[in-house]
This record gives C-alpha cells, sequence and structure tokens, in this order.
C-alpha cells in the first residue's frame, strides 16, 4: 500500500501522460515546473539536457513531433511513487525516416510543488534508440 502522498505523485504521472496522449499542452504545461530540467538521452534537436518548460515544449514536443510527423505514440505501463520521486515504466512508439519503432523506458521524475521539477529517461533499448533516432545530417550521407 502506499501513502497518500506517494498515490499523488502516481496520479499526477498518470495525468501527464494522458495529457500528452490526448495532446493536452495546456494539461501538460500545468504539470512542468516553469524551470523544469529534462534529460533526455535522444539526440537533438528533439533531446539533450533541456532547462524550462519552453525548452522542453520546443524540443520534446514540437520538433519530435515534426521529426516523427506526429506518429510518436506513449502510454504509461506502471508507475510508483516515494515522498518526492515518481518512476514510470512507459511504452512508445514512432516512425522514423520511413522506420518504426516500439520500446519502453524507464522515467524518474523528480517533483516539488505539485509539479515535474526534473526528469531522466532510460531507454530499455539505448543503443537501438539512439541509432533509430540519429539526425540525418550527421550521416555521412546526410540521407
Amino acid at each position: 500500500p502506499t501513502g497518500g502522498g506517494k498515490s499523488t505523485l502516481v496520479s499526477l504521472i498518470c495525468r501527464f501522460y494522458e495529457a500528452r496522449e490526448r495532446g493536452d499542452r495546456d494539461g501538460v504545461r500545468a504539470l512542468l515546473h516553469e524551470d523544469v530540467i529534462w534529460h533526455d538521452p535522444y539526440p537533438p534537436p528533439h533531446g539533450g539536457d533541456l532547462r524550462g518548460r519552453a525548452a522542453v515544449f520546443r524540443d520534446v514536443f514540437d520538433k519530435a513531433a515534426e521529426l516523427t510527423g506526429g506518429t510518436t505514440r506513449l502510454w504509461l505501463e506502471d508507475a510508483l511513487a516515494t515522498d518526492r520521486n515518481a518512476v514510470a515504466l512507459v511504452g512508445w512508439s514512432s516512425t522514423y525516416r520511413g522506420r518504426t519503432m516500439k520500446s519502453r523506458e524507464i522515467a524518474l521524475f523528480r517533483i516539488e510543488e505539485g509539479t515535474i521539477r526534473e526528469a531522466w529517461f532510460h531507454p530499455e533499448a539505448p543503443e537501438a534508440a539512439r541509432e533509430f533516432f540519429h539526425s540525418a545530417e550527421s550521416s555521412p550521407t546526410g540521407q
């Protein structure tokens, strides 16, 4: 059994992924701290270490959606929490440069004042995910 604080954090993470799934930018914005720190292992321009809600929206939501043609889907498989942190097991799929990948990642969230203050993401298959999302501009052929 979880205490009230723990279930509140799990609820916050559930609301976060539900809002993302619906494309509810206002709902997501309300759950991210204005100065959120976001550690996304995927290469720029749709990942990296980001600071601030605006940077997360610009790179993670807008640029990633542009690059994948809006095909990325996330679904929360499970979540648990301590008094200050929540961990989520998240499934995802995306199509990028004509290829589709489906995988999972672990997301660790530090929660402060009812918002996500910091987030770290750890892909289930990091090398495969990095290769899948590798920028076309950095490939030898530029394709």
